[in-house]
Formats: C-alpha cells, structure tokens, sequence
C-alpha cells in the first residue's frame, strides 16, 4: 500500500483528509518545487498554483524540477510534474503574479503554502488569507538561516503582524539546494499536520532554524 509508513501517524481518516484538501501553492520557486514534490508524495491531490517566472540558469542549483531550456512558466512545468507524479491529480497552473485582484483564483482552497521570495508579495497572500479565512503556512530562507510560520485567521496574528516590518534585501539572496529542502520539508510537515486534521502545536510562532549549528528558537505571537 503506497502510505503504509505514514497511516500510523495520520490515520485513515487523515489521510482521507489529506487526499481530498484543496492546496493552494504561491511560488513555485525552491520552496515551491520541494512542497509539492513532499505533498504528492504523501497523496495531496489537488492543487491550485500561483507562478508566471520562468526557469533561470540560477535557479537549478535547488529547483530540481526545472532546465534551463524549458522556458514556460514554472507553474505550468510543476503541474507536470505533479501529475507525472501522480497522473490522476487535480491541478490548476495559473502563470501569473499574486495580486489584490486575482485572490478569487484560491476561492476553493482549504490551506495556503507561502513559497514567495518577496515581502511585498507575502504581505498580500497574509491579506488574502485574513479576509478569506484560509490558513496560511510561510516559510523563508536565506544562506543557513530560515523561518516558518503558521498563521490561522481568527486565533493567531496574521503574518503581516508578524514579519510587515521586514524588507527584501537588495542584494541577492543566497541559497544552497539542501538548506531549501530542510525548509521546505519542514513548511510541507506543517501543512500535512493541517489537512490531515491532527493539528500543530506551532500556531501563532515565528519559528527560526539556523542550519549551522541546527539550532531553532521561536517568538509566539
């Protein structure tokens, strides 16, 4: 059976849960490439996804998923590869940016994934998830530093009280393959506690993990 190993830790009906939850994911970048891969593995089968850039020379030292002679937008090439992986998935590619305009595309979601790589973009997915009521899971993550958060409307601080201070860098942000799949992982697990309906003990927390000396600590907002 293909989630023998994980029915003892999410149940039938979790993982029944689990297989029928809308996902809706933003950035199909180096967060975005390793979420999906983790939740079609575990048997999320419906997908809305939120990405209009294309594939660069810099992005395949940690986008596995991408070459660099495919240049159609990344949210398209990842619907393909979630149904490569699992073919009778349910997935909605849309190759364009996250606006105020367009929330009505996550209508239908039941859990929003933060794989963005901008503030000012992050700060409308927290606007969308408040006025929709969608539970929002955020990670980031720069050199050997990274951070989750998980934000329920109506019981925690939204993630723009959390991190609406913080700025995107000018500078480019360094990034190695395996310290986004850490991350990465981790946002997956967070959103899989969700659905599956077993819950986290990490709502309202503002989690950093420095990957150096595999030290975590939290803020609990």
């Amino acid at each position: 059976m293909r989630f023998e190993r994980q029915m003892p830790i999410f149940g039938e009906e979790g993982q029944q849960r689990i297989m029928s939850a809308v996902v809706g994911i933003i950035g199909c970048g180096g967060l975005g490439v390793n979420v999906i891969t983790q939740l079609t593995a575990a048997g999320v089968s419906h997908f809305i996804l939120c990405d209009h850039q294309s594939p660069e020379l810099s992005n395949l030292n940690r986008q596995f998923i991408y070459s660099a002679s495919d240049y159609r937008p990344k949210s398209v090439i990842s619907a393909e590869w979630i149904l490569a992986l699992n073919p009778s998935a349910e997935v909605q590619s849309n190759a364009e940016p996250l606006t105020e305009s367009n929330w009505d595309l996550f209508s239908g979601c039941d859990i929003l994934v933060d794989c963005l790589d901008s503030f000012k973009s992050r700060m409308i997915l927290s606007d969308m998830s408040e006025k929709m009521g969608i539970p929002l899971v955020h990670a980031g993550v720069s050199g050997f530093n990274g951070q989750i958060a998980v934000c329920i409307p109506g019981r925690t601080k939204s993630l723009r009280e959390m991190i609406g201070t913080m700025k995107d860098p000018e500078a480019m942000i360094p990034t190695v393959g395996a310290g986004v799949s850490v991350i990465a992982s981790m946002e997956a697990l967070e959103v899989l506690k969700i659905i599956s309906g077993i819950g986290t003990e990490n709502e309202g927390k503002l989690i950093t993990i420095d990957m150096r000396g595999w030290t975590t600590d939290f803020v609990k907002f």
